[in-house]
């Protein structure tokens, strides 16, 4: 069954998504050593709004009926804590909820809680030892076997966490550790007290999983035992709808949990939601042509010349969150190429046309974006125009072969430039899947007609995205021990501004003990390492704020060598006539986020 893992090194790393992409045209510099842009303005300072979503659900909604959704691969686990694929966080969210979720337009909205807990509104107090957050648990919540809601799930929840015998969490133990202790008891009046400061708070219980369940298997056992896929019956759900059959292969069968109540007060519209699996995403397609399901996921817009046929009425398309992108070895460019390396780095970001890869490979369906910080998001800056090698997305390279020029690079009589006997060559990298083979492929063409020699190679998942411990060190492209020179794939865009901490910050350099950062690029910047360490030791919202507009800066200048973002990738969903209230989300939380509002009519 083929996975569709974004990036294993994303944990839930960054996402973002959403409205345009500038396209602002800039003058590119043509020195060997081009100064570092001027940042763009600062905007005005504002309160922080990270609250006060526009989403309302439908008020004529009817109770009653059912629906069925379709996928083309059957999820691995329904434990979002252990969740690795699109599909496997799908199905989750219909069964589990969180203490906050968070809505299409990015704001924190409360779920098992009666508010968002801030600095501002004294849920979250500093103090000498760290930080306490008050979560108010809403009265008179129960889970679906009819047992209470309280605090001590909050606690039993942390301590299965950071159980030593737990192992293959989606997104480790980073906060949980940090926790020392849960108060409240059978109350719903909790504090979460912190040894240090925490800045990704809002997003740790989610969800929150049930103390007398979880407590029934020992956690060495959690991945096969606990919510089993054979029983799933046998657990015990917070969310919307729970499980009442599976297959294990094609189908899981889900009913009204009857204790649920969402925060608009009503029970779930559906009676019941049945999931269909298909073998592969064309027989998918082909059956939402013959009407045999509600709701097609598990789309991207590399598959919409295949929905040419199906209406566009019952066809949604958002960005998304997930954006790919080329990632710059900065340690493999300074061994090959020494004090020539970021002028190199830079030349190859001027001479790459994404505009012929948007308009041309992907017909215009996605757009070139010069940030990888959705507009949606609370501390997005605009830095269109400042991006060195984004000159409003058309290529430049004369000023790319200007600066080559400039550093002693000559044209050979076979057309590659070289230096002192050595070629500019590059390895680029990539997965398996065709459309970024046919991507790099493209690029290759164009630095050639430069003088840069690409050599594409694509490796299977298991190489390019293997762990430090299970690729040998010699894995051709593995991003991890860093054998490549350039590398594409996808991240998703930060929702909360600390995910990024492990992707740029160097002290999550990969070769550095224990060898599980994400910082493959081996960028080490002292500026964008004190913005994120500014934004580790914060829970002030304008202080991150600002920090991540420092950051953006960065990103938008010469001195990011590291990156460079090509398109955000399209959500696609297919929906049926008789579906209502389906909206979306272009989080890492699936279009499920809602499904308690949905109904049919």
């Amino acid at each position: 069954m083929r996975q569709r893992l974004i990036c294993v090194l994303a944990v839930t790393a960054m996402i973002a998504a959403a409205c345009s992409h500038a396209t602002a045209t800039p003058a590119p510099s043509a020195s060997a050593s081009a100064s570092p842009a001027a940042p763009s303005p600062t905007p005005t300072s504002s309160a922080v709004a990270i609250t006060g979503s526009s989403y309302l659900p439908d008020a004529a909604a009817v109770k009653g009926g059912k629906v069925t959704l379709a996928e083309w691969t059957f999820p691995h686990t329904v434990n979002p804590y252990y969740a690795q694929d699109a599909s496997d966080v799908e199905v989750s969210d219909s069964m589990f909820d969180g203490l906050l979720k968070v809505t299409p337009d990015l704001k924190y909205q409360p779920d098992l809680v009666l508010n968002v807990p801030t600095t501002a509104n004294g849920g979250v107090v500093v103090t000498a030892g760290g930080m306490d957050v008050t979560w108010t648990l809403r009265p008179g919540l129960l889970w679906s076997d009819g047992k209470p809601i309280t605090c001590n799930d909050i606690a039993a929840t942390w301590q299965w966490m950071v159980n030593k015998d737990n192992s293959g969490l989606a997104a480790g133990t980073a906060g949980w550790q940090d926790v020392t202790g849960v108060d409240g008891g059978a109350s719903t009046n909790c504090v979460m007290h912190f040894s240090k400061v925490y800045e990704g708070y809002l997003g740790l219980v989610s969800p929150l999983l049930p103390a007398h369940y979880i407590t029934t298997i020992p956690v060495k056992d959690a991945r096969t035992k606990l919510y089993p896929l054979t029983n799933l019956a046998s657990g015990v759900y917070s969310g919307p709808y729970i499980p009442t059959s599976s297959d294990g292969r094609t189908k899981i069968v889900l009913k009204a949990n009857s204790y649920w109540q969402s925060i608009g007060g009503h029970a779930p519209w559906l009676a019941s939601v049945s999931w269909k699996y298909y073998p592969d995403v064309g027989s998918m397609i082909a059956g939402f042509n013959n009407g045999e399901y509600d709701l097609g996921q598990g789309l991207t817009n590399t598959n919409l010349p295949a929905l040419a046929g199906i209406e566009t009425a019952r066809q949604i398309i958002h960005d998304s969150m997930t954006y790919e992108l080329l990632a710059f070895n900065n340690a493999s460019f300074s061994t090959k190429f020494g004090n020539d390396a970021s002028s190199i780095i830079q030349a190859v970001k001027l001479a790459t046309d994404r505009r012929a890869l948007t308009q041309g490979l992907f017909g215009g369906s996605v757009g070139v974006i010069n940030n990888s910080v959705s507009p949606l998001a609370w501390y997005y800056k605009d830095i269109s125009g400042s991006m060195a090698g984004d000159p409003g997305a058309v290529a430049d390279p004369a000023s790319a072969m200007a600066i080559l020029a400039n550093a002693g690079w000559t044209k050979g009589a076979d057309g590659y430039l070289a230096k002192a006997g050595k070629v500019l060559e590059l390895n680029y990298c990539t997965t398996t899947r065709q459309y970024r083979l046919d991507t790099l492929q493209m690029m290759a063409s164009q630095l050639k007609q430069i003088g840069i020699k690409v050599d594409v190679n694509s490796k299977p998942d298991s190489d390019f995205f293997g762990t430090w411990a299970k690729s040998p060190a010699t894995t051709q492209c593995n991003l991890q021990h860093g054998n490549f020179d350039v590398a594409q794939f996808a991240y998703v865009s930060p929702l909360d501004p600390l995910a990024g901490y492990r992707i740029y910050n160097s002290s999550q350099i990969p070769d550095n003990a224990p060898h599980d950062g994400a910082n493959v690029t081996r960028i080490s910047l002292p500026a964008l390492d004190a913005d994120y360490d500014t934004i580790a030791a914060n829970v002030d919202l304008n202080r991150i704020r600002a920090a991540m507009y420092a950051i953006q800066d960065i990103y938008g200048s010469d001195r990011n060598t590291y990156e460079l973002p090509l398109y955000f990738r399209k959500d696609v969903w297919l929906v049926g006539s008789k579906l209502h209230n389906f909206t979306g989300n272009p989080t890492a939380t699936a279009g499920e986020w809602n499904i308690g509002d949905w109904w049919v009519g």
